[in-house]
């Protein structure tokens, strides 16, 4: 007897000590399964926000690209009409300076005018709903031209340039070819893109210019 209750004296801790160690081991796993799905989340998140992401580069080559299919509707949805607006009152031009522009006005000008269209009142928003209806007519009117004309751009090179006064606003400067039947012509041109959101939006172009 004495033997026996050695014996199971002797088993207690051991079999304590099998437990501690199994629910050790499932804190542990669980721990590992939940670093391990958080990984995930995180990396799902950043597939996410690269998908909805548009940078000032490809602001750009999508912009081209709405061209080169003659798609007035998708041109203006790459551009931001109440930017254009804005950076259209921030342009200035000199016989002495030439061309030069007021960056850092800009988020003024916009809030301005961001600002108005929210104040609208039933026949403003008609009427302004009705002038972007007509912005995309007259641009398909030349997209038609371009199609008739066989006009394609290439974009073949992007540069960048961050602007001190105005963190919304990046100058692009494009070189672009352009085919018109058999001819070719390449020249740099220039753009501003306004960041709104995960994505950014043409508001100036020198190709209309």
């Amino acid at each position: 007897m004495e033997n026996n209750e050695e014996n199971l004296g002797s088993q207690e801790p051991e079999t304590t000590q099998t437990t501690d160690s199994t629910v050790n081991s499932g804190k542990s796993t669980n721990t590992k399964l939940i670093g391990i799905i958080a990984v995930a989340i995180v990396a799902i998140l950043a597939v996410f926000f690269i998908f909805f992401m548009r940078s000032p580069e490809a602001a750009v080559k999508d912009y081209m690209k709405a061209f080169n299919k003659y798609n007035a509707k998708k041109v203006m949805s790459i551009t931001d009409i109440e930017g254009a607006a804005a950076f259209g009152q921030i342009k200035n031009y000199s016989y002495s300076e030439g061309t030069t522009y007021d960056f850092g006005k800009f988020d003024e000008e916009y809030d301005g005018i961001m600002k108005e269209i929210k104040d609208f009142d039933k026949d403003k928003k008609k009427a302004y709903e009705d002038l972007k209806k007509d912005a995309v007519d007259q641009l398909q009117t030349l997209l038609d031209e371009f199609k008739d004309n066989k006009v394609k751009f290439t974009v073949k090179e992007v540069k960048t340039e961050k602007i001190d006064d105005c963190k919304k606003l990046t100058k692009v400067t494009a070189t672009v070819k352009a085919k018109v039947d058999d001819q070719e012509n390449e020249s740099d041109l220039v753009f501003y893109t306004m960041k709104k959101g995960l994505k950014n939006y043409v508001v100036y172009s020198e190709l209309g210019s």
